[in-house]
């Protein structure tokens, strides 16, 4: 019997190339905000009762920084209260839930990363209060749950999927307008390539409930991506023309260790191997 599988955030970058991957191998129904207000309760259990799903993977989520700071209320209605509404309706019908959180919730913390998931987390963004706060009341709600913290995702446009902001397409971008990019040499972070981490869901399926830091581990800062991507394009000597550095006193680290998940056999290709592969399958090199 084929596996059920309700995405929500279905038309977002990770969404839509999960739904594209997996349409043949699972019964997926992918719902944006205009096909369900998750902030809706009554709306969500009409939802759950008519498709009875055995998978729940919850992508929904505002994760605009700047919109979040100047609109707490709306964004802890969608980010928080929304969660709570699909965790409660997972439980009623027994459907195992993957909650897409974020590396952001280490934004606010002192020391560097990268960081385990016995870490406290420290957030100073309303976007990363609101996964944290999210993660911590779903799991009072729910045991069938995985939790998984995801690093900055990356890739390029393809047909009928969205596109996100991410160092590879801005390089691109950048090249082909001759427009300047300002990358910061102060900020590190991962950077997992999109098909990498969806290829991984069957895997992931199968390891124990729990919290896991999801990605691809970096040592580079983005500026030193957005050096290894012009330069792989055979663009060096364009490097001053469209890259600058961005330099600022302070550093921010919100790399994730992900040996955790590394240890059930779920593994991702170092952030700057990665975006090769990346630049390889599109032709690009």
């Amino acid at each position: 019997m084929t596996a059920k599988i309700l995405i929500t955030g279905a038309k977002g970058f990770f969404g839509t190339r999960f739904i594209n991957r997996y349409q043949g191998e699972f019964e997926i129904l992918g719902l944006d905000s205009k096909q369900l207000d998750i902030t809706d309760n009554s709306k969500v259990i009409k939802t759950f009762d008519d498709f009875e799903p055995d998978y729940v993977i919850h992508a929904a989520a505002i994760a605009i920084t700047d919109f979040c700071n100047q609109h707490p209320d709306v964004a802890y209605q969608v980010n928080v209260q929304g969660a709570i509404n699909v965790a409660k309706a997972c439980k009623t019908h027994q459907a195992k839930l993957v909650f897409i959180s974020s590396e952001q919730v280490f934004n606010g913390n002192p020391e560097a990363g990268p960081y385990k998931e016995t870490d406290h987390p420290i957030p100073d963004t309303i976007y990363g209060q609101n996964k944290l706060e999210a993660e911590n009341t779903l799991r009072s709600i729910l045991d069938d749950m995985w939790i998984l913290r995801f690093t900055w995702l990356f890739g390029l446009p393809e047909r009928n999927t969205s596109i996100n902001p991410n160092v590879i397409w801005n390089a691109l971008q950048a090249l082909i307008k001759g427009s300047v990019m300002k990358e910061r040499s102060n900020e590190f972070r991962g950077l997992t390539y999109v098909h990498e981490l969806i290829e991984q869901f069957p895997k992931i399926f199968t390891i124990p409930y729990g919290t896991y830091h999801t990605g691809a581990h970096n040592s580079l800062s983005r500026y030193q991506i957005a050096e290894h991507i012009l330069t792989e394009l055979g663009q060096q000597h364009r490097l001053a023309e469209v890259l600058e550095r961005y330099d600022a006193p302070k550093i921010r680290d919100v790399r994730l260790d992900t040996s955790k998940l590394g240890e059930l056999g779920v593994n991702f290709t170092e952030s700057k191997t990665a975006i090769s592969q990346c630049l390889k399958e599109f032709h690009f090199t």
